[in-house]
């Protein structure tokens, strides 16, 4: 048997392989990636990705160093996209909603307040970008500094804790 012939029958044998990863593996890699969500930061989106990981969804995240390196491309470039295989989405996506069902996001400070305005219980830390840009332009990096704004998730309002 000629030598090339052999190559080309291992070279068949490996493409048609199962994808070995600590994950589920993926017999056809040349599968659709379907963006299931977007987030502002790399670490949001890394938090979803060690969820759906956990769960045995092999993820990918697009454009999470550029955004990581420069977050003022965040929204030119559409956020950092949390990506699965196109046959898991559905498997995703149903992950994802029970999680967020079953997770506690507010922590004991925030689970007795209130929205001032419709008095909604669904409230959130309010993360103000115009004070890291202010030091990224004086300090030539950004720094998040905390504040005690709050946002209401219905109605959208904000306001500051005392």
């Amino acid at each position: 048997m000629p030598k090339g012939a052999l190559h080309s029958i291992h070279r068949q044998q490996r493409s048609s392989r199962w994808c070995l990863s600590p994950v589920r593996a993926i017999k056809n890699m040349t599968e659709k990636m379907v963006t299931i969500g977007s987030y502002s930061t790399p670490y949001e989106a890394n938090m979803v990705k060690s969820q759906l990981e956990s769960a045995g969804i092999p993820v990918f995240i697009a454009d999470e160093y550029t955004i990581g390196m420069n977050w003022m491309y965040s929204n030119a470039l559409g956020r950092v996209k949390v990506q699965v295989p196109e046959s898991l989405a559905a498997e995703a996506q149903e992950l994802l909603a029970s999680e967020v069902e079953t997770s506690t996001t507010q922590d004991l400070s925030t689970a007795a307040a209130s929205c001032p305005k419709c008095g909604s219980k669904n409230i959130r830390d309010f993360l103000d970008k115009r004070s890291s840009f202010l030091t990224w332009l004086l300090l030539g990096f950004p720094l998040l500094v905390p504040s005690k704004k709050k946002r209401c998730s219905d109605c959208n309002h904000y306001w500051r804790l005392p």
